[in-house]
């Protein structure tokens, strides 16, 4: 049987630096709270809880508490539900919403004695409490089965394996089905696609990119001519990555968008300034020939314009324009159809005028520009 750890700071340290060389970060403002096992009882009657529980997150100051000694807790609360409310969306609203519903209370109640009872009729009525107790509902799921794979995953990263075993034997058979789906997903697709596909933020660099894709491509991404990474990389924000391959599949999901080309193509879309490659310019190289990326880079520079090229975006547009229309309104891929429209008729326009666009700044500018809003913007 493993032992427990002999210095909880340091092994929280530990853990810490784990997660800041796979993530790019680790807990920054979770506080922890280790009550004494022979005081734990107590704790739990006074505030109520489970009395199984051996420990609780609480979103409005972002602190876990849990009994002392309790590894599996350490990991559900302090790094599972810590993580969540600082690197996910729905975590940091649940955050911001506890702690507009706490100034709330504190305006309401302050220098007044009230009762449980009191506190739960304010609450009733309340708008900010009542967003916050359905979205609480909407994301109890996720926000779960995320601290649960965090047991799994650091048992397993710091062999603790047993423990969680443990635990998950006692589980109900859909229980364990529902966290099943979470380790088998981890398990195809790698830790990072996994914490991106609950959400959680994402630091986007050549090196992280490079791990993600080994994890979800495997010995298919040895023929990879070219892999590089474009995009705004902001941590909420697709990550975009174009790969020059003859067989390569490609990935379009909430959070990965993988554009695969062939070789022939590819060269094609640099000749006529496609815009899907653009931003080659001010792309970052993630494997492949850094010396044929770059030969592609200076050629986007140096290349002339040419009325083919104009065309070729024109063309482009009106291509994307049908496509979009083939799909439900407001649905993802007439959005990104309508979308890829509008930047190919752009991309046509700043070409026509002998500007090159290397920037998502750029195609903005004439994306926006009257001429795209005459007839057809072909004037």
């Amino acid at each position: 049987m493993n032992e427990e750890p002999p210095n909880s700071h340091k092994f929280i340290s530990l853990i810490n630096d784990y997660y800041q060389n796979l993530l790019g970060y680790g807990l920054e403002q979770t506080s922890l709270q280790q009550i004494l096992e022979s005081q734990w009882n107590e704790f739990v009657i006074q505030k109520r809880l489970n009395p199984n529980s051996s420990g609780i997150y609480l979103p409005r100051n972002q602190t876990a508490i849990i009994r002392d000694g309790n590894l599996l807790s350490l990991f559900h609360e302090y790094f599972g539900h810590g993580l969540f409310c600082e690197q996910s969306l729905s975590g940091r609203k649940l955050v911001e919403l506890e702690k507009r519903l706490l100034n709330e209370e504190k305006i309401e109640f302050s220098n007044k004695q009230f009762t449980l009872e009191d506190l739960n009729n304010f609450r009733r009525q309340n708008k900010v409490f009542n967003e916050l107790d359905s979205f609480r509902k909407q994301n109890l799921t996720q926000y779960e089965l995320f601290a649960v794979w965090t047991e799994y995953l650091l048992g397993e990263e710091f062999n603790f394996k047993d423990k969680f075993e443990r635990k998950y034997n006692s589980l109900e058979k859909d229980e364990k089905e529902i966290i099943d789906s979470v380790i088998n997903f981890s398990e195809n697709y790698g830790k990072l696609a996994t914490f991106y596909n609950f959400g959680l933020a994402r630091r986007t660099t050549p090196e992280r990119v490079k791990i993600l894709l080994k994890d979800i491509y495997g010995e298919k991404l040895k023929n990879v001519k070219l892999a590089f990474l474009y995009g705004s990389k902001k941590p909420f924000s697709d990550i975009d990555v174009f790969i020059v391959s003859e067989n390569l599949p490609e990935t379009d999901c909430s959070w990965l968008d993988v554009r695969v080309e062939k070789g022939n193509d590819f060269e094609k879309m640099v000749k006529m300034f496609d815009v899907s490659i653009t931003g080659l310019i001010n792309s970052e190289l993630i494997m492949g020939d850094k010396n044929y990326f770059e030969e592609k880079q200076i050629q986007l520079i140096e290349q002339p314009i040419t009325q083919k090229s104009i065309r070729y975006n024109l063309e482009k547009s009106e291509e994307q324009k049908k496509f979009a229309l083939n799909y439900p309104e407001n649905s993802r891929k007439k959005i990104h159809g309508l979308n890829y429209s509008l930047t190919y008729l752009a991309n046509a326009l700043a070409l026509n005028e002998n500007k090159r666009i290397y920037s998502k700044k750029d195609l903005l500018f004439y994306s926006q520009s009257e001429s795209i809003k005459m007839k057809g913007g072909y004037e």
